[in-house]
């Protein structure tokens, strides 16, 4: 994997050199002492004697049992805490694929992600319809299978599109892997922050279903680092029903990490306790965020197309502009102080993605600025 990290390297070079930051997708954030007012008496005293030696490599049964309890069937044995979502999902893909294996990829996905899978096996790319409303076309994924294939990966709801799967679609999907014996992978983390979606399969108003809480070869990825906020704890999990998949993934993550920061298990219990406080703080900030942007979006017509995006951490509008999505976000953070994202930083080696596409971030409290500060950019003439 000699390819560079297009997305990391972009921040890189930029975020030094801006005011605002559209770029991020994550929820703003909360302080130590915020998160500790909302302990219960429990994790108050976990936190008075906490140690840092080493910890169970799966994560306190405690803090497993919390996540199992987000889903509809799962108990603590079936839940793997990691050092983050991207850890989980780099356990899981080493603990079932083999050189002689092939996966599908739904595309566009996080870099990161398809090169976990690329380094190991061959894989197929399948891409979302932009021109059907992002939607899956599950007959292009069966059409993509082999004979060798084991896993089908998606990162839904999805970065940088926003779409998602509709109960139907999601169904049909879970009949083909069921019907294939493939597993189902998902990376959920933008579950929280869902929006406008219709037709979505129920989980206590969440979002879209839990893969794991579908199939019995579901393997969700989630964590605390999207409509939490809480990205610095680190803290991520896989949840699935098949016990020895967890315990191969569990071997693959001890040559990775030995277990979780001592501190981030307290607190990550203490914000699962809290979740519906904490996300529906997000989501407030996230749907002021995307008022401003329609409102933006509105008055320049010429600028930008209208966002069909289903997320309150981020939107993804066409540019319409003449030196395309790339020159316009280069300009706009030379000239502007403004980063936002163009859709090129999730190319792909397995298909085409769209480039004339803008990730803009909607999650954190300086978004709404970031936008009133873009708008009043885009009514000064170009000289």
């Amino acid at each position: 994997m000699t390819e560079p990290f297009a997305l990391a390297a972009y921040l890189s070079r930029w975020i030094p050199a801006v005011r605002h930051d559209l770029a991020a997708s994550d929820s703003e954030t909360t302080t130590l002492s915020d998160l500790l007012d909302l302990a219960g008496q429990d994790d108050r005293a976990r936190w008075r004697g906490l140690g840092f030696g080493y910890l169970d490599p799966r994560g306190a049964d405690w803090l497993r049992g919390a996540v199992a309890a987000r889903h509809r069937r799962l108990t603590a044995d079936d839940v793997l805490c990691c050092a983050g979502a991207q850890e989980a999902l780099a356990a899981v893909v080493a603990a079932l694929l083999t050189p002689r294996d092939h996966a599908v990829v739904v595309l566009p996905i996080y870099q990161p992600s398809e090169e976990a899978v690329t380094a190991l096996c061959g894989a197929t790319g399948v891409a979302l319809r932009e021109t059907e409303g992002w939607r899956l076309d599950v007959g292009e994924v069966e059409a993509a299978l082999t004979p060798r294939t084991r896993l089908v990966l998606m990162n839904m709801p999805n970065s940088p599109t926003g779409a998602t799967l509709d109960a139907t679609t999601m169904g049909d999907l879970v009949a083909l892997c069921r019907r294939r014996g493939l597993w189902l992978v998902c990376d959920e983390v933008y579950r929280h922050t869902l929006n406008r979606a219709p037709n979505l399969a129920p989980d206590r108003a969440q979002g879209t279903a839990a893969v794991a809480d579908l199939y019995e070869r579901g393997i969700s990825i989630d964590g605390l680092s999207k409509g939490f906020g809480l990205a610095g704890l680190r803290v991520g999990w896989i949840a699935c029903r098949d016990r020895r998949l967890l315990e191969a993934a569990l071997n693959a993550k001890n040559r990775m990490s030995s277990c979780l920061c001592a501190a981030s298990e307290v607190l990550a219990h203490v914000a699962l306790g809290a979740e519906a406080r904490i996300l529906a703080r997000s989501r407030a900030v996230g749907t002021r965020s995307r008022a401003r942007l329609d409102a933006l979006i509105a008055r320049h017509p010429e600028t930008f197309g209208a966002d069909a995006s289903h997320n309150l951490a981020f939107a993804f509008p066409r540019y319409l502009g003449p030196e395309g999505a790339d020159g316009f976000a280069r300009d706009l953070a030379r000239r502007a102080g403004i980063l936002v994202l163009p859709a090129s930083l999730w190319r792909s080696r397995l298909g085409r993605v769209p480039t004339d596409r803008l990730r803009i971030g909607l999650g954190r409290a300086g978004a709404v600025p970031a936008l009133d500060a873009l708008d009043r950019h885009l009514r000064v003439p170009v000289p």
